[in-house]
């Protein structure tokens, strides 16, 4: 089974498109997308059944992105990414992430972007075990 993410500029969060061993599409998620109707109604309507559609389409696109999501992240892949070393717990973050649904540890990972890039210049990151602990992801 692969996931896919689908983003563009044309709207904000990701659409993700679930397909099976075979390429054919299981479910996808549109609740994590800022869409307009109009952009709900196309999806809908023009919504790939196999893995080669949406590659090709998106391919026609100059504004999507079609990324492969991990099914599993590790901690070590988490601890890497987040780059908090010298002022985070090591020991602490782990404890937390441990506690949280894979759901939760796959939106994690993918929220550390989007919260460096929304930090103010010359503002420190929290630390790991903070940021873990806030669940920034689902706000």
């Amino acid at each position: 089974m692969k996931k896919y993410s689908l983003t563009s500029v044309a709207f904000d969060g990701e659409v993700v498109f679930e397909f099976d061993d075979a390429g054919l599409l299981l479910r996808f998620d549109m609740s994590q997308a800022s869409l307009s109707e109009d952009q709900q109604l196309f999806i809908l309507r023009k919504i790939p059944r196999e893995l080669s559609e949406v590659q090709r389409v998106i391919a026609n696109s100059d504004t999507a992105k079609l990324t492969e999501i991990d099914t599993e992240v590790s901690f070590e892949a988490f601890w890497n990414r987040y780059d908090e070393k010298i002022r985070s717990s090591k020991k602490k973050s782990l404890k937390i992430w441990h506690r949280l649904s894979k759901t939760d540890k796959i939106k994690a990972f993918r929220f550390i972007q989007k919260y460096e890039m929304s930090l103010y210049q010359g503002t420190a990151k929290k630390y790991a075990e903070t940021y873990l602990n806030s669940e920034l992801w689902n706000n």
